[in-house]
């Protein structure tokens, strides 16, 4: 299916960047028209079929929900239609999720140039797997699926806390909405009066145009410490963080190994890490370090930026601004090098103004912000800990090696 196919609106066409590791389809769609759709025949999809690219993402397996909408398969990919009754999709889906499902369907594969699938169907075919009755399929997959639902849920929470933290951050300090909600002899909406007193009525012109009377504008060579010194004896044990761990979106870092120290950048809790260089700026990996204890110097790539605001600032700030659009765009003009090792200038990023508020301001800010990256980092650790219990029970539910009951007893 060529590009020239596509349209603004119409049929769903599944690629392979809408697998992205869940059960469900995820981010953005092409189109095609309905008549096109018509003509592909084979390549329609129905509810509950099982999809899997057979070249690029290949290993990733969704299922096409009962959604209302219509869709097609891209040309990277391939289907499988269930026989309900011998096998439950979600069973099978869960099988393909498990290791021995992942290692059949990837022992034809080729991972020289782009990765793919030699003979996909034929493959896909000759895969044998244990079908215990329907019902106990069905048991083990809602079993399986709730842990999912719960680890989904604690995501979606995380989600909506971050972006109360990033409203309240535009709101205070580059809207500053409670100034201007004073200024025209109104309470500032969401805070109590305490609050909401420790904030002028009126602004006053600076370097950075207005801000609230009585704040400053500065650069973030004044207010952060960018690159701060830590020691790291070389050669010594310590958590090392890859850029492949970096989130592109929250503050949660992942897959914290351990490793001597060599050469790279070195943190502590409390620092934000963003990272300099093409694409990985662009693509939004940031995250705030809270997985170390406390004294803990910690290193990762050589591409990162450690930046940590200077008091009254609450750490968090650092991070909150690192996800604010136009710093990131600041920072995505400032990148200079050759084409795909651009980095970003630390001199110039050291140039970017913000408007720094008293401490009493800074203050409250943190003991309002701070109990959010606390939850964050709190259900982040669960749905972690719920990862790795379904990731432990999947195969042996899936291989019979493990009764239903036992495993909802783990898993209560």
């Amino acid at each position: 299916m060529k590009s020239d196919c596509y349209v603004d609106a119409g049929v769903r066409v599944v690629r392979g960047t809408n697998l992205t590791g869940g059960r469900s389809f995820s981010g953005e769609f092409v189109f095609i028209t309905p008549e096109k759709a018509v003509e592909l025949n084979s390549a329609n999809l129905s509810p509950n079929d099982l999809v899997f690219p057979h070249r690029g993402a290949i290993g990733e397996v969704g299922i096409v929900p009962e959604d209302g909408e219509r869709y097609v398969l891209s040309s990277s990919l391939m289907k499988l239609t269930c026989d309900v009754a011998r096998a439950h999709p979600d069973f099978v889906y869960y099988f393909f999720k498990s290791a021995i499902g992942r290692f059949e369907l990837l022992k034809n594969s080729s991972q020289v140039g782009t990765p793919g699938i030699g003979q996909p169907l034929t493959s896909l075919k000759q895969i044998k797997l244990r079908l215990p009755p329907v019902g106990e399929q069905v048991a083990i997959a809602a079993a399986l699926r709730a842990l999912d639902d719960r680890i989904a849920l604690l995501r979606d929470t995380n989600a909506t806390l971050e972006a109360i933290a990033q409203a309240l951050f535009k709101s205070w300090f580059v809207d500053f909405d409670p100034v201007r909600a004073k200024s025209q002899g109104l309470a500032p909406a969401g805070m109590d009066e305490a609050t909401a007193a420790l904030f002028p009525e009126g602004v006053e012109e600076s370097a950075l145009g207005p801000v609230p009377r009585g704040w400053r504008a500065a650069t973030l060579a004044e207010t952060f410490e960018i690159n701060p010194s830590r020691s790291l004896p070389k050669d010594s044990e310590a958590k090392y963080l890859e850029m492949a761990g970096v989130p592109t979106t929250g503050h949660c870092a992942e897959s914290i190994a351990v490793r001597a120290f060599g050469s790279g950048t070195k943190f502590r809790n409390g620092d934000t890490l963003l990272a300099r260089i093409t694409p990985c700026l662009e693509n939004g990996k940031t995250a705030f370090v809270d997985f170390l204890v406390e004294d803990e110097i910690g290193w990762g790539s050589t591409e990162f930026i450690v930046l940590r605001p200077k008091a009254p600032l609450p750490d968090y700030f650092a991070y909150l601004l690192c996800r604010h659009a136009p710093f990131r765009e600041f920072a995505e003009r400032s990148m200079s090098g050759t084409s795909g090792r651009q980095r970003v200038q630390n001199d110039v990023l050291a140039t970017y103004r913000i408007a720094v508020p008293p401490s009493a301001v800074a203050e409250a800010f943190g003991a309002l912000i701070n109990p959010l990256r606390h939850a964050i980092t709190s259900n982040h650790a669960r749905g972690a800990t719920l990862g790795a219990l379904r990731d432990a029970l999947l195969p042996r539910l899936i291989s019979g090696q493990l009764r239903l009951p036992d495993a909802v007893a783990l898993a209560a």
